[in-house]
């Protein structure tokens, strides 16, 4: 029996030819070695606008859906060194308990990796992913630890070599990557209506409504928002998240009223697992319905778009990793779909990984932007992000192309 052993020794490379001609520990012929030599995890509990929380972690239940939430700022970095010192970083979307994620990394992915060649990033995807396919952990946080861990690798592949991870996924389509306000400020309608008009003086033209308060308050919140902002910009874009709060009637009539009244695209309408009832939806609906930032790898995509059940789908880079991330983005837009990334809690790497993700998708028209997420992950990053009101700049640095302040990163995980 082989001693490149998967699932904790009970299947071996004898059961897996593919896996056993292919090693993962070794050099390819013509490149230098990329051994992996450790695997750091780093959960980070921070105040909301990205410093180290001294308080800890605090949660609280949301006032107008049942999901969890920390009181300041939540997530996972992961930095994997080779013997040659080559060094890549990664982030999970964590938003809750990122313990639980940086555990996975430490006690089951890390052996794994650690004497592994860390230039076969897909083929260490792969492997990494089979450790627990068995038991049904392709989703939740085993794939938070993996998004975390793939996206690591491929910074160290691109600062070993010298290349963007939008060059060694292929090519950039576009440089300059057109976004959308999210999560825009105001404790009332009207407030939010303001923060609209003062963004679009600022150059925003783009915006999605946090709701799901009840299909009338939402309508309402919608048309101050619309009025407020087309007073502004006539062709000003809104969309509204309702966070998956809504049966199928209730669904059906939000986005019909939404379209009546010219609104962008209605996303996470339904529960985010009821693939059925968002086809249904999108189609009796009369505006892009739109979903998705629960996605973890394409094989669960394959199944939504067989339903047709999305008109945009929202993968998040913080959850897919860039290798699924890609992939799924390959399958939307071959059945002439757009991917919308989506970004909320996660901070600058996983924003950045998704950026390269959608750099060279052929149709990724848009990416969340988050004003206060971005000032948060800048103060991670000697290498700010630049972000502007209506879009991003990809960096064009090796591997993801910002650099990580390692001090402050374990000043924080401390």
């Amino acid at each position: 029996m082989s001693q490149h052993m998967i699932n904790h020794g009970m299947v071996s490379d004898d059961d897996h030819p593919d896996l056993a001609e292919r090693r993962l520990t070794a050099a390819a012929p013509g490149r230098p070695e990329l051994i992996i030599s450790s695997v750091e995890a780093f959960p980070l509990t921070l105040t909301g606008d990205g410093r180290p929380d001294p308080a800890g972690a605090r949660y609280h239940v949301g006032r107008n859906r049942p999901t969890i939430y920390p009181t300041g700022r939540e997530t996972l970095f992961v930095r994997i060194e080779t013997e040659s010192g080559h060094v890549g970083w990664g982030e999970a979307l964590a938003p809750a308990a990122p313990r639980v994620p940086a555990a996975i990394v430490t006690d089951l992915l890390t052996p794994a990796l650690v004497g592994a060649d860390a230039a076969e990033v897909k083929p260490l995807r792969f492997r990494l992913g089979e450790l627990m396919r068995e038991r049904g952990h392709l989703v939740g946080h085993q794939a938070d630890a993996l998004a975390a861990v793939d996206i690591a690798l491929w910074d160290l592949l691109g600062v070993a070599t010298g290349l963007s991870v939008a060059t060694l996924l292929g090519g950039a389509y576009r440089r300059e990557i057109p976004s959308y306000v999210t999560s825009v400020g105001g404790a009332t309608d009207e407030a939010r209506g303001e923060t609209i008009m003062k963004l679009i003086e600022g150059g925003a033209s783009r915006f999605k409504l946090h709701l799901g308060n009840g299909v009338d308050a939402d309508l309402r919140s919608f048309d101050v928002a619309a009025a407020a902002g087309r007073a502004a910009l006539p062709d000003v874009k809104i969309a509204v998240d309702s966070h998956c709060v809504y049966d199928g009637a209730d669904a059906l009539r939000l986005a019909r009223e939404l379209g009546a009244r010219g609104a962008w695209f209605l996303e996470s309408a339904l529960p985010a697992e009821h693939a059925a009832g968002y086809a249904e939806l999108a189609a009796r609906a009369d505006l892009p319905i739109a979903g998705g930032e629960a996605f973890r790898h394409r094989t669960e995509v394959t199944q939504w778009l067989r339903m047709d059940a999305l008109d945009y789908y929202q993968p998040d880079i913080g959850r897919t990793g860039i290798t699924e991330g890609a992939a799924i983005a390959e399958l939307v837009n071959a059945a002439y779909r757009p991917i919308l990334p989506h970004h909320s809690a996660a901070l600058g790497l996983a924003l950045v990984a998704g950026l390269h993700v959608a750099a060279t998708a052929q149709n990724a028209p848009y990416f969340e932007y988050g004003p206060a997420t971005v000032e948060a992950a800048n103060r991670l990053l000697t290498t700010p992000l630049e972000a502007r009101p209506d879009h991003y700049r990809l960096p064009t640095g090796p591997g993801l192309g910002v650099t990580v302040d390692e001090d402050a990163i374990r000043s924080a995980a401390r």
